[in-house]
């Protein structure tokens, strides 16, 4: 029996880079060259896989990054109520910022502030926060919260989190994120 891990194609080593290099380095500081070179891909191969070039590559990369987020939630939200789901978001990007010495963000809010070169991955990262905040308000709606409340703290957990982590890597250290965790457990509690 083999463990050798399957080999990813050259297209999703490259969105996986994206994603990597846009949560440290923002997508307007990310070149092309850069996902090539941080992906190992052949230099050939990006426009092959992304003829709409970087702005083709950020949408993906947001995308991904966006779903993975969700897949996350998804499990939080079935698993636990909406405080320990906050305490456990919270514990996630505590780790990332603390595992990469501040230097990681979240890629979706990267996008987010994306250049009009790059308006796709914009418009990905807006789908994405909906996502996140469908899933935080569904899982509110079922404890029995009426649904435009719910809506309003799904909404506020997203935003307050999304800014706690910028200002977290300003600062670096947690503590803003971890303030924010405790004032949102007391608001969903």
């Amino acid at each position: 029996m083999s463990t050798r891990r399957p080999t990813r194609s050259p297209r999703d080593a490259m969105v996986d880079s994206a994603i990597v290099l846009f949560r440290e380095r923002g997508v307007a500081a990310t070149s092309l060259r850069d996902v090539v070179a941080h992906s190992r891909a052949p230099r050939g191969s990006i426009y092959h896989h992304f003829p709409g070039g970087k702005d083709e590559l950020a949408r993906e990369a947001t995308r991904r990054a966006g779903d993975f987020i969700a897949r996350l939630l998804g499990e939080l939200v079935d698993s636990a109520d909406p405080v320990a789901t906050v305490d456990l978001l919270v514990d996630h990007w505590s780790g990332v910022l603390l595992g990469s010495d501040f230097a990681a963000g979240c890629p979706v809010a990267a996008a987010a502030l994306a250049p009009d070169d790059t308006a796709g991955a914009r418009d990905a990262a807006g789908a994405a926060f909906g996502q996140w905040e469908d899933l935080l308000a569904g899982a509110m709606r079922g404890r029995g919260l009426a649904a435009d409340e719910a809506a309003d703290r799904a909404a506020l957990v997203v935003s307050a989190v999304e800014g706690a982590l910028l200002v977290s890597r300003a600062r670096r250290t947690d503590a803003p994120l971890r303030a924010v965790g405790r004032e949102l457990a007391r608001t969903l509690a």
